[in-house]
């Protein structure tokens, strides 16, 4: 979609001389002649706004469509420790002990990792959550779901938290 949008933003400016063009000849029009002063007035009048609505209308979508490229990054990092989570409280809740010494030392060795991993993991839900607040700050047209999204990932990171401390 935005290289259609380049694309249109391209054929726009591409427009703009024969836009000017006709502009200039009606005013030529005007000063030369005294035949339909008022159509022509009003002729040019609504081309000038109807150029301006379609000029501000593309640069509205372009910044949409920005916007929502920065929206689905951001959703696709929240994704990312959503499942990182996910995985990990299936982890602890999981019933197996060790039932062996070996066993009981591998699963030690993957809750050192886990520790490790969390300590990781909790900067990146900090960092998803900054990323967030700036989308809303900078008045993003998904606020809404942002905001839902960054009270999800905060709340299930704690559920997490909670699940791992002893």
């Amino acid at each position: 979609l935005r290289k259609k949008h380049k694309r249109l933003e391209a054929e726009l400016s591409g427009h703009e001389p024969a836009i000017q063009a006709v502009q200039d000849t009606g005013e030529k029009l005007l000063a030369e002649s005294n035949l339909m002063t008022d159509d022509i007035r009003q002729r040019l009048a609504q081309l000038a706004q109807s150029w301006d609505d379609l000029r501000s209308s593309a640069s509205n979508r372009g910044q949409k469509l920005d916007e929502s490229l920065a929206y689905q990054q951001f959703a696709a990092n929240v994704e990312e420790e959503e499942a990182w989570i996910t995985e990990k409280q299936h982890l602890l809740a999981g019933d197996d002990f060790g039932d062996s010494l070996a066993a009981v030392q591998g699963l030690l060795k993957k809750h050192d990792a886990l520790e490790t991993d969390f300590q990781v993991h909790r900067d990146r839900c900090g960092e998803v959550n900054k990323e967030g607040e700036k989308l809303v700050e900078e008045g993003n047209h998904n606020t809404d779901n942002i905001r839902l999204k960054c009270e999800t990932v905060s709340t299930n990171f704690r559920a997490l938290q909670t699940s791992a401390d002893p």
